[in-house]
């Protein structure tokens, strides 16, 4: 009868125990998801300068290396240049048709994305604002996000900014969402509770797997990039996506709020950096 008592109890304090245990971990992730949510600040585990040289340490100029001998996004280079002076939709327009020839207009416009933007109240993507073009200036259908062509025109007409410093402004009533790309970029979430700020903040410069974790300059001066890993070129959100399956979150769709609220935040923290799209990752 005793056996039997301690044995009831075992099977009541065990299940009891791990919800404990688990609020206790998930008690800042759910907190997190509450609004006014405090940021829980986080020491850099290392300077830039220090994460550059442990970075020349490890990988060497392997990706230096194979960029010389050929980025394959640029092959999506000359196909954006194409759509840019393609002519679709019902308006018989182009990009050209405003932006002159090549859309070289258009040359330091990136530079100023993502932005406010009062008509959706929001943020504004770049490729959200060639696609809004598309619709209202062209009559033409908006691009997939992500798709081949939507890549490519974002790709070259981004490229016509390279060399160019990121001049993202947060004034006025776009500080709210700069806010909220930063509370998000914080926050804890996922089975692993883990944080974007956890990685590369916390623990930039050190190893997940066979990879260097990335430090948080120069993280959106040259999307979309060429990435090893994928095989083929991409966009920061699509990072942004990877990052949050890996964390076992939730993944948004293409474009979500907390999306461009978080590049947002990283883009004006990469302010003065240089564009320089194409890159090339791991």
């Amino acid at each position: 009868m005793q056996d039997r008592k301690i044995r009831i109890l075992q099977i009541l304090v065990v299940p009891v125990a791990a919800v404990l245990v688990a609020a206790m971990f998930g008690t800042r992730a759910r907190a997190a998801g509450k609004a006014g949510y405090t940021v829980e600040e986080l020491s850099p585990s290392m300077s830039y300068e220090e994460y550059e040289k442990r970075y020349k340490e490890y990988y060497g100029d392997a990706t230096a290396r194979m960029a010389e001998e050929g980025n394959p996004a640029d092959f999506l280079l000359d196909d954006g240049r194409d759509l840019a002076n393609k002519v679709e939709g019902s308006k018989g327009k182009s990009c050209a048709s405003c932006h002159g020839r090549d859309a070289m207009k258009l040359k330091g416009a990136a530079t100023h994305f993502p932005r406010y933007d009062a008509a959706i109240k929001g943020i504004m993507t770049f490729p959200m604002q060639i696609n809004a073009c598309r619709v209202q200036a062209m009559g033409a259908k908006p691009l997939k996000y992500e798709s081949y062509d939507q890549l490519a025109l974002t790709l070259y007409i981004k490229s016509l900014s390279n060399g160019m410093p990121i001049q993202v402004s947060i004034d006025g009533p776009a500080r709210p969402f700069y806010e909220e790309g930063r509370r998000a970029y914080y926050k804890r979430q996922g089975q692993l509770n883990f944080s974007c700020a956890i990685c590369h903040i916390q623990y930039a410069g050190y190893k997940a797997r066979s990879n260097l974790i990335s430090n948080n300059k120069h993280h959106t001066d040259h999307w979309p990039s060429y990435r090893l890993k994928w095989g083929k070129t991409g966009s920061l959100q699509r990072r942004f996506r990877g990052c949050l399956k890996n964390m076992r979150a939730k993944v948004p769709p293409y474009q979500d709020e907390e999306l461009r609220n978080i590049e947002f935040y990283l883009t004006y923290s990469n302010n003065g950096d240089l564009i320089q799209v194409p890159g090339m990752r791991m």
